[in-house]
């Protein structure tokens, strides 16, 4: 953008950005071919990165443009709620609903989502849409956003981060060439090469400085040898500017510049400072200056301060005084939390004992919104008239920037928390501190905090929920459950003990077994508050080995997420769910839930369950005998357990690993990767459940490695009632695998047709929770010689195996079938892609667009883009052919 909004007001007008428009144009007809991208405009301020954008977009007439700027708005969820409403969704936070409604844009035409001015949106806002943006895959949609260069935040920058669907474009000044057509235009004449090569070097190509200069310097000196304004004399340019404007037009700016948003004119009109001036008139004079846009929004207008530089030059400049006196004028006008807001910039850091008074009444005030409240307090703590007073609300604020888990603000406080008294506010800010760096200390400030008898017992309530935290972490389960039970005693606050209640039920799995958590929950997760008794619920349910259990409750928990119910667990729903899903040999699915589950990790969000992530993410591959992408996994989740250990993740990579052994045919490697593991159950736990998923994997690991009399133990140490039925074909195909070592080929079969006996008395049982079991004793029952039946076991089995892209099994069905009986597949069928075979089987089982998108994260046009290509590759034409059909 330009000072005076003549040489880069348009695309016809835009001079000097060819190679960058063309970038951006390439990057449209990709998005516009249905692969979305997205692109980072960056660069100073003035460089011209809103003129890019904006001449960018008028030359694209067939695309719909949703364009949002961030008006400073730090609250959390503010740009994603400007966003949503631009976008017509009706639940800004919830990332389906705006999924949705990009998908529904696209129905109009490629979509181009332009998000001005990233540096000032709120991490809340910032992590939100990052999620949701990185969902779009086949989708008709670019998002373009624009930020100052300097100080970006690591969600941003990791999604712009070059790569095959996005790029940083990095605006600098314009090139030499540049200079001089813009000279030309502004100023037509006879003007040397010289000289512009001049005005180039000393501007660095700056548009804003170089503009300014050609509207205001006089030939002689341009072509003259004296050095030219050097950027920092903007400000006393815009200040001439300002000083010849008249006093209407001086008040109105004055106005805009104090507000910092862009204004309505039914907001100015409450102004007392603008009872007597013409609006309409001065808002004329201002354009013509180059100092103030006029925005047309329907029949409304808006009126806006054209550049930051301006504002800030404007603002430095004011009276004092009269600036104070306008905050206060607008701190009546705009009412609600905004007044405080500007009632605190009137006070300018001085001492306010009314409005620090008001400021922590207000913080009161606002119970679920804790980071808003902190601000508040922070602020009452800057106005306070005493030391004891500050640093009273100081402590306060700390405390609810824990409850908020805002790292930043609280490490940006952390010498005056260590400088404050000792009390249980203090101690709950440095146990949280201290808790993030993996120190061991963290609990002692965290325990003294809750054993304070004369302590406020909220914040005694929420030491006791970090403290359980704190051993959850550690693996002290005991420690953990005995915290959490004393939080509901203290609190008054239904969400608080909710917390308390899955920290209890986690502490105590940690300690007796899963079972002893799900009796802690037992009779609370259906009226629960939140999402997250639900999904700890369906964690532990997968623990004690109930896989349709545990996804029921996973699937609960994430939607009762998606709808706007509190959870802190809703990463780890998603990274059990990929889990239960393997295991119920719905591979694809798997893997496109591992998409999302990573997507909780990128921006380095919950650094600590980042193991767990890649770990699950690790399955599929795995299973598949995809080293490589395997290893990628697993390389992962250790390089995370070394940064942050926890017991979860250590043994999800044990898991991990030894899938990816038994894949490759390496039992030794089994072995060795779940080495740990029995003793660890041992011990109790969350893995000490008679029917762990663990357990037979191990029980195959040892029998494959020669260990005959160790497999034999852990078959006698099963409970031989009580096991759900994938967990007794486990049984029988280890029971099988034992015969086969010792060369009894008689006593395998006769285990064998007793676990497909059994598997066929329950077939929607095996259908919904363990065709992968049934479909690998098939295959061993195939492969013993003299069976009659063994080429219909080895079809029934690859049937199963083709759909998932079991690799590993379809060779050794290969190479147990005869070369008549070899061939498996239609070999003149193009195959579907993952994402294809996902949303086939999401389809096949009834869903409409709109819920595979839901259980996808992606849009309802993607859905359709894939399925378009699934009815190609199958000969198919209508959803109802794909019934009955499985994809995994």
């Amino acid at each position: 953008m330009v000072l005076d909004g003549g040489p880069e007001a348009g695309p016809g007008s835009l001079v000097g950005r060819d190679a960058q428009l063309a970038v951006l144009s390439r990057w449209f007809d990709r998005a516009a071919a249905g692969h979305a991208a997205r692109v980072l405009v960056g660069g100073d301020a003035g460089v011209g990165k809103t003129a890019l954008v904006d001449a960018f977009v008028a030359g694209l007439p067939d695309a719909v443009v949703v364009r949002v700027e961030a008006d400073g708005d730090r609250r959390p969820g503010a740009f994603q709620e400007l966003v949503a409403a631009e976008l017509g969704a009706d639940r800004a936070r919830d990332p389906t609903s705006l999924l949705e409604r990009l998908g529904a844009r696209q129905e109009e035409g490629p979509v181009v989502i332009v998000l001005h001015d990233l540096h000032d949106v709120d991490e809340e806002s910032a992590i939100g849409l990052a999620r949701t943006v990185r969902r779009l895959h086949a989708d008709r949609v670019l998002v373009v956003a624009t930020a100052r260069g300097d100080g970006l935040g690591r969600v941003w920058t990791s999604l712009f981060a070059d790569g095959p669907d996005a790029a940083t474009l990095r605006l600098g000044g314009l090139d030499p060439d540049g200079v001089r057509e813009l000279v030309f235009r502004l100023r037509p004449g006879r003007w040397s090469r010289a000289v512009t090569s001049r005005l180039h070097a000393e501007t660095e190509g700056n548009p804003l400085h170089l503009t300014t200069l050609l509207r205001e310097l006089p030939d002689d000196v341009l072509r003259g040898d004296s050095p030219l304004p050097a950027p920092r004399a903007l400000a006393d340019e815009i200040a001439s500017r300002t000083a010849r404007l008249s006093d209407d037009a001086h008040r109105v700016l004055a106005c805009l510049v104090v507000l910092a948003r862009p204004a309505g004119r039914s907001l100015l009109a409450r102004l007392t400072e603008l009872a007597d001036v013409d609006v309409d008139a001065a808002a004329r004079e201002l354009t013509a200056a180059g100092l103030v846009d006029v925005l047309a929004l329907g029949a409304r207008s808006t009126m806006r301060v054209r550049h930051p530089l301006v504002r800030a030059s404007v603002y430095d400049r004011l009276d004092p005084l009269w600036r104070r006196e306008i905050h206060l004028d607008l701190a009546a006008a705009v009412g609600g939390t905004a007044e405080l807001a500007h009632r605190v910039a009137a006070a300018e850091g001085r001492p306010d004992p009314g409005l620090a008074d008001d400021l922590e009444a207000a913080a009161r005030s606002e119970p679920t919104d804790v980071r808003a409240a902190a601000t508040r307090l922070l602020d009452a703590a800057d106005l306070s008239p005493t030391a004891e007073l500050a640093e009273r609300r100081l402590l306060a604020a700390c405390v609810l920037l824990v409850d908020a888990y805002d790292t930043d603000r609280l490490l940006a406080r952390a010498p005056a928390v260590r400088a404050a008294r000792p009390c249980p506010e203090r101690d709950v800010a440095l146990g949280f501190l201290l808790s993030r760096d993996a120190d061991p200390a963290a609990h002692a400030h965290l325990e003294s905090a809750l054993e304070a008898a004369d302590g406020d017992p909220e914040v005694r309530a929420l030491a006791g929920v970090r403290l359980a935290l704190e051993h959850i972490f550690r693996g002290r389960g005991v420690a953990a459950a005995a915290a959490a039970a004393r939080v509901p005693e203290l609190t008054r606050r239904p969400v608080r003990a909710e917390q308390a209640l899955v920290l209890h039920a986690l502490g105590r799995a940690l300690s007796e077994g899963p079972d002893a958590g799900l009796d802690v929950l037992a009779g609370h997760v259906d009226h629960a508050l939140g999402a997250d008794p639900a999904i700890t619920e369906g964690t532990l349910h997968l623990a004690a080995g109930r896989i349709a259990a545990a996804r029921s409750r996973l699937e609960e928990g994430i939607a009762r997420s998606r709808r706007g119910a509190p959870s802190s667990s809703t990463h780890r729903a998603h990274c059990h769910l990929v889990e239960v899903l393997y295991r119920t040999g719905r591979w694809d699915l798997a893997e496109a839930q591992a998409d999302i589950a990573l997507t909780w990790f990128v921006d380095g969000d919950r650094g600590w369950a980042e193991s767990t992530a890649h770990a699950v993410a690790a399955l599929v591959p795995a299973a598949r005998g995809q080293r490589d992408r395997a290893a990628e996994h697993c390389a992962a989740a250790r390089a995370s357990l070394e940064r942050t250990f926890n017991p979860q993740g250590a043994h999800a990579l044990a898991l991990a690993e030894a899938t990816l052994c038994r894949a490759l045919g390496d039992a030794d490697g089994m072995a060795r990767a779940l080495r740990r593991v029995p003793a660890t159950a041992a011990a109790g736990g969350m893995s000490s459940a008679p029917f762990a998923p663990w357990r037979p994997l191990h029980a195959e690991a040892l029998v494959g490695s020669g260990d005959l009399a160790g497999a034999r133990a852990a078959l006698r140490s099963w409970p031989r009632t009580g096991a759900p039925l994938w967990f007794r074909l486990a049984r029988h195909q280890v029971q099988a695998r034992l015969a086969l070592a010792t060369g009894d080929t008689a006593a395998a079969e006769i285990t064998l047709r007793a676990a497909v006996a059994t598997a066929e008395r329950h077939p929607d049982e095996v259908a919904d929770e363990c065709p992968v079991e049934l479909a690998e004793i098939r295959v061993l029952l195939g492969g013993l010689p003299h069976v009659p039946d063994g080429p219909e076991q080895l079809r029934a089995a690859a049937a199963v195996f083709t759909e998932i892209a079991a690799t590993p099994w379809l060779d050794r069905i290969r190479a147990a079938s005869t070369p008549a009986e070899a061939d498996h597949g239609d070999a003149g069928a193009p195959p579907l892609t993952p994402r294809e075979r996902q949303v086939a089987d999401l389809v096949a089982r009834g869903l409409t667009s709109r819920e595979a998108a839901e259980v996808l994260w992606v849009t309802p046009k993607a859905v359709d883009f894939h399925l378009g290509n699934v009815f190609a590759k199958l000969g198919i034409s209508s959803r109802r052919q794909l019934r009955g059909r499985t994809f995994a």
